[in-house]
Order: C-alpha cells, then structure tokens, then sequence
C-alpha cells in the first residue's frame, strides 16, 4: 500500500535527515504492529520500494516509501507495536552521513507520539492566513512549528535544484505540508511563464454537429474494432485494365473506393446484420434490406458525408457514377466508410456515426513482398482495413465474418462483376 508516512526535518548538529513517523495505514488505524523491515542502515531505497510489512487492524500491509534516501537508524525493532505518527525510523541523502546517527537514541519519539494522538491542538494552532505553515508545524519538535521552514523530500529537493525552481513558490500536497517529487514536477511558473499565442477558429454549424455527434456515439455506443489486411494486387489490376478502356470523357473511371462500396455490398448479403442498427428502446436489432453507404470526405471544416444507395444491387458502374457525382448530404444511411489512404494512414478506428452499427475504415495501399510457395517471391500491394463495431448489435465473429467476406471480394474482384 502506498500510503504516506508522518516525517519531520530537523536541523541541529546531526546531518540533514528525516524522522519517519508510523504511517497510518487505514481510517481506523491508531497503532501498528512491525512486524518486519525490509531495509536496514545503509540501504539505499527509491519511490515504490516496501520498507517494512506492517500488522494494523484490519490487515498486513506493505509500507510503501513516496521518495528516494538511504535508512540511516531503524528506531524500532519487530514486533513492537507502536502509535501512528511515533518515529520508527531515521533517513538521510548522503551514504556517508549513515554512520552519525549510530547512536543516536529516540528521543523525540514521545514528543511525536504526542503530537500525533491528539489532532485538535495543531489544527487550532495555527492561524487562518497560511494554511500551509499550519500542518507543516504538526510533525515538528515544539521549538519552531512556524518559523517558515520549507519541508521537503530529498528527491523533491534535487529536482527543485536541477530545475532551479524555488521552492518557496511550490505548493505542498505531501503529508503534513512538505513538498514531495510531483509537486516540482507540476509546478508551473506564474507571470513568469508568457501564454503560448493561439487562436481561437469558429466551426460551422455542420463541424459543430459533426463534433456532438461524435461525442454521443463514443459515450453511448460501445466500440470495438477489427483489422484485415487486403491483398489488392488483382483489384488495381482490373481497376487499370477497365480504366485503359474508358473514353476521356468519362470522369476518372473506376476508383478502388467504388471495388471495396460493392465488395462491401456483397459482404452485407452474407452477412446482413452488419447492415443493421440497435434499436432505442434497447427490444433489439433492426435488419435494413438496401445498403446504403456514408461515404466520408475531407476533414476540419471541409468535412462532409455523401451517401451512395443500393451499394449491394447497383454493380460497379452503377456505384462508379454516384461517387463521380457525390454531394454532401445530411441524410444517414445504413453503414460508413472512409478512405484515409490517400493521407498515408496505414490504418484508423473511425467512431460510429449512430444508428449505424459499423464504420470501415481502408488504410493506405503498400508494396509487399511475399512467398510463393515455390522457392520465390511475389511483389503485390495490400491495405489495412479497420471496422469498428458496435457490440451490441455485431460481436466479435460476426463482425470477422463480414471481414473475410469483404476481404474474399477485394482480393477476387473478378468474382463481383459475375
């Protein structure tokens, strides 16, 4: 259990070093039993380490230290039941400031005990003004509970010295007011520190539902998401030779986009209920007979969404002319897909846009190189492509299923037009 321990830092003609009081280990926790060390004088110990294995009331519970140092006295032996806050046990920073302390007896060990069995006095103490010198003062011998010494633990002191940070300016959030490691890692300079410029761009009113959407659907829909990779070497070999045949009248021909629409048409009839969304009221699955696909463009304020309707009927040269003709449109079809190829992505988990259940993302196309099976090599392309998933209406091996079939239709294209 990491649970801080009460510690004070004294100056006197001994070297600078800590007393770290019993930690209480659980709410109700008055006293403990150690029942044995795990470090002993001269043993160096860093953040995370266990110092001893302490019986409380509820349990045996490892003591886990929040800083680096070296056990100078251990103050208690095993077996000794002692009061939280009470000494039981001496750190330093330095191995060579070990031995000033052999022996050095507990003196200050009722006078601790004390100060932690009765929690009123200290918190009545101090004045409301500074809050911080107050629970600093708890721990401390009587001499100076307010004299604004700054507590802090060795590693937060050498990190506060390597950054050159004053730790005057750094708010204590470690027991009893000292300052600990995190608190000079987050320590950000006030005025001292100029705002970084910026500006500030107004989304349309598209970008802003298109923001709230997302939102909603990554609250309320629950994602999971699976990746194929496609060869598509026979798919960019049909694209060209169908392409070389085309007059220049029409408009870019054949894109891999319009192969992967019918592929996935194709998928939806072998397994339909990827073309399906959950239902509000939570009854169950609605199954849509046509297939009609959001097909995402652009990005940031340029972003859009087309639809291209009856994707599993309407043959690759029906599904060519709605892409060489794609609006933006507000109307939500049945199932998404993205092309974030043409970025140099390799591979993406886009958020469902609900109530579709699915969105499939294709990544960039690649040169591979493979086996042949006979001694040789074959160079071809392939893609990545990623379909998040709403679970509640596709599980895991359906949602596999609809992959292999989209992915059987990619690599086989010839099978499609038939």
């Amino acid at each position: 259990m990491n649970t801080p321990a009460l510690s004070s830092r004294f100056f006197s003609s001994l070297p600078d070093h800590e007393i770290v009081g019993m930690p209480a280990l659980s709410p109700t926790m008055e006293s403990g039993t150690l029942s044995s060390w795990k470090v002993g004088p001269g043993d160096e110990f860093s953040a995370g380490d266990v110092l001893a294995e302490i019986e409380t009331d509820k349990a045996s519970i490892d003591f886990v230290t929040e800083d680096d140092g070296i056990c100078a006295k251990l103050l208690v032996g095993e077996g000794v039941e002692v009061a939280v806050g009470a000494p039981i046990m001496i750190t330093v920073e330095e191995t060579g400031d070990v031995s000033a302390f052999d022996s050095y007896e507990a003196e200050a060990a009722p006078a601790a005990a004390a100060a932690a069995s009765p929690p009123p006095p200290p918190a009545a103490t101090p004045p409301p003004p500074p809050p911080p010198a107050s629970p600093s003062s708890a721990p401390s011998p009587a001499p100076t509970p307010t004299g604004g010494r700054i507590v802090a633990s060795p590693l937060a002191k050498k990190l506060a010295l390597d950054a050159g940070v004053p730790l005057s300016l750094v708010t204590p959030t470690g027991p009893n007011g000292r300052i600990i490691a995190d608190d000079v890692r987050e320590y950000v300079p006030g005025a001292s520190t100029p705002p970084a410029s910026s500006a500030v761009v107004s989304g349309s009113g598209d970008w802003q539902k298109y923001a709230s959407d997302a939102v909603l659907s990554k609250r309320n829909v629950p994602h999971y998401y699976l990746t194929v990779t496609v060869d598509v070497t026979r798919c960019l070999d049909l694209r060209s030779g169908m392409n070389s045949g085309l007059s220049g009248e029409e408009d870019g021909g054949i894109a891999v986009m319009d192969f992967a629409l019918m592929s996935a048409g194709k998928a939806m009839g072998k397994v339909p209920s990827v073309n399906g969304s959950w239902l509000p009221d939570g009854s169950g699955v609605r199954i849509y007979d046509d297939v009609d696909v959001n097909v995402h463009c652009g990005s940031g304020e340029g972003a859009y969404r087309t639809v291209v309707r009856g994707v599993n009927k309407a043959g690759l040269r029906g599904i060519s002319e709605q892409t060489a003709q794609m609006e933006p449109t507000g109307d939500i079809g049945t199932f998404s897909m993205v092309n974030l190829g043409m970025y140099g992505v390799k591979a993406a988990a886009p958020v469902i846009v609900e109530p579709q259940s699915c969105f499939l993302a294709l990544g960039a196309i690649e040169d591979v190189v493979k086996a042949d099976g006979e001694g040789g090599y074959l160079y071809g392309k392939s893609m990545e492509v990623t379909m998040s998933c709403d679970h509640r209406v596709v599980d895991g091996a359906v949602g596999a299923e609809w992959l292999q079939a989209f992915k059987e239709g990619m690599e086989k294209p010839e099978s499609m037009l038939l």
